[in-house]
């Protein structure tokens, strides 16, 4: 059984839209909501998503709020970026769906 989660982002200088799906074989099934960073703690939203999500592993739990940690930080630094390809070759395990202004 291949299950496996992916972060999608929605980019805006103004804002981060973060929310995940799950991967099951070749089928997409979004898991959560958009949560908007940082108008609202998204970061422990999708925690408490991710916990309420029993058949999930912790690894795979880890390593997605890893990420939003990652690329929250990164927003925060470069909140101006030029295109989706220079963020899309930065994070290659994050879907960028919309965004950059």
């Amino acid at each position: 059984m291949s299950l496996k989660l992916n972060l999608k982002i929605i980019w805006f200088n103004e804002f981060l839209g973060l929310a995940i799906d799950q991967i099951f074989e070749k089928h997409t099934y979004p898991l959560t909501s958009y949560y908007i960073w940082p108008r609202t703690d998204a970061w422990e939203q999708l925690k408490l998503e991710l916990n309420s999500r029993k058949w999930l592993s912790k690894e795979e739990k880890i390593k997605i709020l890893n990420n939003v940690t990652e690329i929250t930080n990164y927003w925060h630094e470069n909140r101006s970026l030029g295109s989706m390809e220079k963020l899309s070759s930065r994070f290659v395990d994050i879907s960028f769906v919309a965004g950059i202004n």
